[in-house]
């Protein structure tokens, strides 16, 4: 099959270099669009795109705030390889909060540049996936202790392998009352507000951002608490987070809201053992 790769830049050293670089295979089609990101972002063909290669000044609010939309408009595929005059630190922390695949420093080199965009290409490799043993902790009155019983069971799972830890993650459903992260002295790091817009842009890479770790070696996932509102989230959002979680641990441990919302009766038949707390 034939790749295709798309090019953004203003500079016309890069682009004869690139052209030079993928012209001389007739694996790859190329596609190269002059000018910035923050004047062309509109202009790029995005569909049957193996890799997209972005030339940006990183130094320019403006051509940040391109590749930012471009990003959200991209979604999961395809890899976005962004390629700068300089580095920062800063800079480097914002490509990565926007999930590029990877970046580059000029002067890039031919062989640098193909092997970039070859490594991101790379779809996941298809593997046996295990399912989650989900177990499920449900109130039936306020106060009754499901979130010291979840708590708890998840850290006898994670500590019940023959041979070391089994990876575990505790997710906290409460999103107005939750106390997950409270008991356990951590931050709570889920961003539902960043994810609600587009659940498709949730994969591995984003959940790791937002996971906590117990020192125990337990992953949690939790949002900030909010009393003071009621929370409701479409079930896409909750289906999509769940999903993920199921695919990368062994077990994982859900403590759920006493409130029935719209997502709740996923939740209860995805689950092996659940539990109603009264």
């Amino acid at each position: 099959m034939q790749a295709r790769v798309v090019v953004l830049t203003a500079d016309p050293a890069f682009e004869e270099s690139v052209r030079g670089t993928f012209s001389a295979s007739p694996q790859i089609a190329l596609d190269v669009i002059a000018g910035t990101l923050a004047g062309a972002a509109e202009g790029i063909a995005l569909e049957g795109a193996t890799v997209v290669v972005v030339d940006i000044d990183a130094g320019d609010a403006a051509e940040l705030l391109a590749l930012e939309r471009l990003m959200l408009r991209i979604g999961n595929w395809p890899p976005v390889v962004a390629i700068t005059q300089s580095f920062e630190e800063s800079v480097a922390r914002r490509l990565m909060q926007m999930r590029v695949a990877d970046f580059l420093v000029k002067p890039v080199s031919p062989v640098e540049l193909v092997r970039a965009c070859a490594r991101v290409a790379k779809s996941p490799a298809a593997s046996e996936t295990t399912e989650a043993q989900i177990f499920t902790f449900l109130p039936a009155v306020g106060g009754a202790g499901v979130t010291t019983l979840a708590v708890q069971t998840a850290m006898l799972l994670l500590n019940s392998g023959a041979r070391g830890k089994n990876s575990t993650c505790l997710v906290d459903l409460d999103f107005q009352h939750g106390a997950c992260a409270d008991y356990l002295d951590i931050e709570p790091r889920l961003n539902l507000n960043e994810i609600e817009p587009r659940p498709e842009r949730l994969d591995r890479q984003l959940l790791e951002v937002m996971l906590s770790q117990h020192p125990s070696g337990l992953a949690v996932i939790a949002a900030p608490n909010r009393p003071a509102e009621m929370r409701s989230f479409a079930p896409d959002v909750v289906t999509r987070l769940l999903d993920l979680v199921s695919s990368h641990f062994d077990y994982v441990v859900f403590d759920m809201p006493r409130t029935w919302f719209s997502w709740t009766d996923s939740v209860l038949l995805g689950s092996n053992r659940l539990f109603v707390v009264s």
